[in-house]
C-alpha cells in the first residue's frame, strides 16, 4: 500500500511540472518524416509530442509539425520556415542525421536550442553547443552486435544503401571488425539510397563466401526489398541489421521470414520507463495500439517534451538545463548529455526476431 501511494506521488509531481503557469504562448518546431521510408518513426515522434502535451497539461505550448521526409534539402527549406515564418522558439523532433547535419549550419546561426529527438551526428562532434540528441549515437549500436555477428563466422558480408546514416555504420564495421582473426575479412557493397534492385550487388557479395550478410539500410523499404533480394539469392545465410527488424511495418512486410535474423537495437519503452513513462506508454496504446517501431521514440518525444516545459518551468535556458547532470523525475531511467550534446546512460541491447 505504501510503495503504490509513493509510486502515486511520484507520478502526480512529475505531471505537475508542466502546470506551472510559464507566461506567453511557446511554439516547438518539430521536423518529422511523415513520408517515406521513415514516415512510422516519424508518426511515432507526432503522437509522442501530441498526447504528451496533453499528459503534461502544457496549454500555452504550440507545435509546427513539417515533414522533412529524412532530405537533407527539404530539411533546410523547413527549418528556414519556422525560424523566420512560424517564429518558433525551439526545435525538436528530427529523427535523421542526414536531416539533421544539413540544418546544422541554420540552426547554429539562429542560435536557437535543438533538442532532436532520432537523430544523432554519429562519430562527428562539435555541430553546435545548442543542438542535443536524447537518441544514442548509432554506432554504438556496433558494440553490441559485432560480437554476435564474429560468433557465426569472421567472412562478413555488408550491404549498404548509403546515406549519412548508413555511411556511419559501414565506416565503423570497416574500422571495428576483428582484425586480429586469422581470416577476418568485411566484403562492403553499396548501392545509393532509394534505390531499391539489390540484385547484382548482393550478387557479388554472396560469392565471397559470406559467413553472414550484414544489411546496413537507410529506412524500412529499402531493408525490405534487400532482405526479399537476398532470400531469393541465398536464403540460409545469417542476417544481421539495426533497427528496421523491430519496425512494425517491416514486421507485416516479411512476416515469418524474419525469424531468426538478429538485430541491436535500444532497449523498449517497457524498458525504459519510471512510473511517469510507464502512464505515458499505458495511455499511447489506450489510444493508438502498439508502438509503430521497436525503438521507444514515442517515449523519447514525451521525454524531450517533458525536459524542456522543466527547464522552462525553472526559468533556465534548455542547453544550461541539460548541461548540469544527471537528469532524473522523467518519464525514463536517469541520463545525462556530454559537453558536446549527445546523451549518456540509454544503451543499445541485441534482439533475435
Amino acid at each position: 500500500m505504501v510503495r503504490v501511494g509513493f509510486i502515486h506521488l511520484l507520478l502526480f509531481m512529475a505531471l505537475s511540472i508542466g502546470r506551472v503557469a510559464i507566461g506567453e504562448p511557446y511554439t516547438i518546431g518539430i521536423p518529422i518524416p511523415l513520408s517515406g521510408a521513415n514516415r512510422s518513426p516519424g508518426q511515432d515522434i507526432q503522437r509522442g509530442f501530441e498526447l504528451g502535451r496533453e499528459i503534461l497539461g502544457l496549454r500555452d505550448t504550440r507545435f509546427v509539425f513539417e515533414d522533412d521526409a529524412c532530405d537533407g534539402a527539404k530539411s533546410v527549406t523547413v527549418v528556414k520556415k519556422m525560424l523566420e515564418v512560424d517564429k518558433v522558439n525551439l526545435i525538436s523532433g528530427i529523427y535523421c542525421n542526414t536531416a539533421l547535419f544539413p540544418a546544422a549550419p541554420l540552426l547554429n546561426r539562429s542560435k536557437i536550442p535543438v533538442l532532436a529527438v532520432g537523430a544523432t551526428t554519429g562519430d562527428k562532434t562539435g555541430i553546435g553547443d545548442q543542438i542535443f540528441r536524447i537518441f544514442p549515437a548509432d554506432q554504438l549500436s556496433l558494440k553490441a552486435l559485432l560480437p554476435e555477428i564474429e560468433k557465426r563466422g569472421r567472412r562478413l558480408c555488408l550491404l549498404t544503401e548509403t546515406d549519412a546514416y548508413s555511411a556511419l555504420i559501414e565506416r565503423t564495421v570497416l574500422k571495428d571488425w576483428p582484425r586480429q582473426s586469422q581470416g577476418a575479412a568485411v566484403f562492403s557493397e553499396s548501392v545509393n539510397a532509394g534505390e531499391r534492385d539489390f540484385r547484382s550487388a548482393l550478387v557479388r557479395l554472396t560469392r565471397r563466401g559470406c559467413d553472414s550478410v550484414f544489411i546496413n539500410a537507410c529506412g524500412d523499404d529499402g531493408f525490405i526489398a534487400a532482405f526479399r533480394q537476398l532470400k531469393a539469392i541465398r536464403d540460409q545465410v545469417p542476417v544481421f541489421a539495426i533497427y528496421y527488424p523491430g519496425s512494425k511495418s517491416v514486421q507485416v512486410a516479411l512476416g515469418d521470414t524474419l525469424r531468426g535474423v538478429v538485430y541491436a537495437d535500444l532497449a523498449s519503452s517497457d524498458a525504459l520507463v519510471t512510473p511517469l513513462g510507464s502512464e505515458f506508454v499505458k495511455r499511447y496504446r489506450e489510444r493508438y495500439g502498439d508502438f509503430l517501431i521497436a525503438q521507444p521514440i514515442a517515449l523519447l518525444a514525451f521525454e524531450a517534451l517533458r525536459v524542456i516545459s522543466e527547464a522552462r518551468a525553472q526559468g533556465v535556458p534548455l542547453a544550461e538545463f541539460l548541461r548540469r547532470g544527471t537528469i532524473r523525475n522523467g518519464a525514463i531511467n536517469p541520463y545525462s548529455f556530454d559537453s558536446d550534446g549527445a546523451v549518456q546512460g540509454i544503451d543499445f541491447q541485441v534482439v533475435t526476431y
